[in-house]
């Protein structure tokens, strides 16, 4: 990535591969004024006797200005469909980023209503007094799951521990290159690193794009409407005991859970064919991620450069015949091999250049586009199904895809200063997900404070609480068949719980 100095203190860039396309498919719906994928975390804090004396907003705002200085990236801005551009700020325009991106909210909003509000510029901080959240709002396009685990964790670090001595300044090497420069591609390609490419956009729209469907409300032409989430959360011993079977069986707790919802999707999905009306037993597909960082070279495996997006896409199927743990265990494998692929990397910029160059003629299918995007959550977005003229459309795809978060401690530590008397600043509480305008959905799953925790982001234009609901208790179940375990969550979820919390 080369910047170039416009004029004094502007420097542009063009857009890396994936910030391309995770922009393409923000953008999808700003005419609604809404964002497709953006990036929330919600952090509930409780706040030690150390902190006495301070007040909690006046010191995250301040935390938050010192945290733009160290990871400049926060600061960076589109410029048209392919650059961006940083500037160098002076004092008043550190004060302009701080009033667009740093809010306290009134007393009775709710997380949920901070997720649903319209897109930003820049990437936003709220903090809501009545409940102690703070609420993470990113685009896609400039962060992934760790990362936003480690900008969180900085922030909390400076909550708790102001510099004495402000940062120097940011540079233009502390600004995270794209992922293809971060892993030093050549610019150009041979022959057969582009066959590679095209092999590979086949392969993983193959088993990439979703054959099972959920019922939704609605029809083609509903409109979304806010983005949702449920949560469903294990106690720790029961988290202990999952952990302990998954490592007896020799398997993931991803892949276990992978297993589980796929399952769940054979006995859920609605596979009518129109004409006549008898089911399509389909296996089970749908695209999930591989954190890249620890195969990036230093600085870029590091916290240092947590504003980016450094994952790829990787296309899974299960067999609708295989058992739980054969699914398991094709999973692990599965996981495996993609992460040790790095012939997949080698031509990764020939697919982002094949990729970007069928977006045009997608953007021009509308709607169909829309969930076409979806069905590759991480990685490049392949063309849609050929449809002949004489063939009615197919339904806007709507299933449900798995992501994994592994520990979250590992990223985010979750105690921050203090000494004997205790951490100074403690997250409580730890929510992610994306919010989602189309009918599909996502699972989140991961451990954060031993225990194991599972949530569903959804679209509450097309579906109410009681789908998710109903896949987070099913899952559970298809978990405690397949490992052996009895599983118990801290408290179930329940019809009428608030969007997103299960309380303790």
């Amino acid at each position: 990535m080369t910047w170039e100095e416009t004029t004094p203190g502007v420097y542009k860039a063009e857009l890396g591969g994936a910030e391309k396309i995770y922009r393409q498919v923000a953008i999808l719906f700003a005419h609604l004024k809404r964002e497709h994928y953006r990036v929330h975390c919600i952090c509930r804090l409780d706040f030690g006797p150390e902190f006495r004396g301070r007040d909690p907003a006046t010191a995250l705002k301040e935390a938050w200005k010192a945290l733009r200085t160290e990871l400049p990236a926060l600061s960076v801005l589109l410029d048209g469909p392919t650059q961006k551009v940083y500037r160098v700020l002076d004092a008043q325009g550190e004060q302009d980023w701080l009033h667009q991106t740093f809010f306290v909210e009134p007393l009775g909003k709710t997380s949920d209503a901070v997720i649903a509000r319209e897109p930003s510029n820049f990437p936003t901080l709220h903090f809501l007094p009545s409940s102690s959240e703070v609420v993470f709002l990113c685009s896609h396009w400039r962060i992934d799951a760790v990362g936003t685990n480690w900008v969180l964790d900085q922030l909390f670090t400076l909550l708790a521990n102001p510099p004495i001595t402000p940062y120097s300044g940011p540079s233009l090497d502390a600004v995270s290159p794209a992922l293809e420069e971060a892993l030093g591609i050549p610019d150009s390609w041979t022959p057969e690193q582009e066959d590679d490419a095209r092999s590979f956009i086949r392969s993983f729209r193959d088993d990439s794009f979703p054959n099972d469907r959920m019922r939704y409300k609605g029809d083609a032409t509903t409109l979304p409407g806010d983005p949702a989430r449920q949560t469903l959360v294990l106690d720790p011993t029961s988290t202990t005991a999952l952990v302990t079977s998954c490592k007896t069986h020799k398997i993931s707790v991803t892949a276990a859970t992978h297993s589980a919802l796929a399952q769940t999707v054979f006995a859920l999905a609605d596979n009518e064919k129109r004409e006549p009306a008898q089911a399509e037993k389909h296996d089970y597909t749908c695209a999930t991620s591989i954190n890249l960082r620890p195969k990036l070279p230093p600085p870029y495996n590091t916290r240092a450069h947590a504003v980016q997006t450094y994952l790829r896409g990787v296309a899974c199927r299960v067999k609708r015949d295989s058992s739980f743990v054969d699914a398991a265990t094709a999973l692990t494998r599965h996981y495996k091999e993609a992460y040790r692929d790095d012939r997949a990397l080698q031509c990764i910029r020939a697919a982002y250049k094949l990729n970007n160059d069928a977006t045009p003629a997608q953007q021009k299918r509308g709607e169909d586009m829309l969930d076409t995007a979806e069905a590759p959550t991480h990685g490049p977005r392949p063309s849609p199904p050929v449809v002949s003229s004489s063939s009615p459309p197919p339904p806007p795809p709507s299933g449900i895809t798995i992501s994994s978060l592994g520990v979250v401690d590992h990223y985010l530590t979750g105690e921050y200063g203090g000494r004997e008397g205790g951490a100074a600043v403690r997250v409580q509480e730890y929510h992610f997900g994306i919010e989602m305008m189309t009918r599909q959905m996502v699972l989140y799953v991961g451990t954060f404070q031993g225990r194991l925790q599972l949530e569903i982001s959804y679209n509450a234009g097309y579906y109410d609480a009681d789908v998710p609901l109903d896949i987070l208790s099913r899952v559970h179940r298809e978990l405690e068949r397949g490992l052996g375990v009895q599983l118990m969550s801290d408290s179930p979820p329940k019809r009428g719980t608030p969007l997103g919390w299960v309380e303790r």
